[in-house]
């Protein structure tokens, strides 16, 4: 669901960027404009490019996490053993 909701907004964010630099030029929002499928395609690419980052970003985070968990349990398991002796 989450590619889907980001592709989604990012194509909305697309044609309000589209619809909005049409009027600033002044010319009518309401008839179609090849202009808006270009914002639309470009922002729900971009969108979904944003959701992939966030995955890769995520993944990143969790193999972080799993070294320091296990210099945790190193440092953990040599105090323990200074301490036996």
């Amino acid at each position: 669901m989450a590619p889907f909701l980001s592709t989604f907004v990012g194509g909305a964010v697309g044609l309000v960027t589209g619809m909005y630099s049409i009027g600033l030029q002044g010319r009518t929002l309401l008839k179609p404009h090849v202009t808006y499928a270009v914002f639309t395609a470009a922002g729900s690419y971009l969108g979904f490019k944003y959701y992939q980052f966030k995955q890769h970003e995520g993944q990143l985070i969790e193999k972080r996490r799993e070294v320091l968990l296990e210099k945790r349990a190193q440092r953990l398991a040599s105090a323990r053993a200074d301490a036996e002796n």
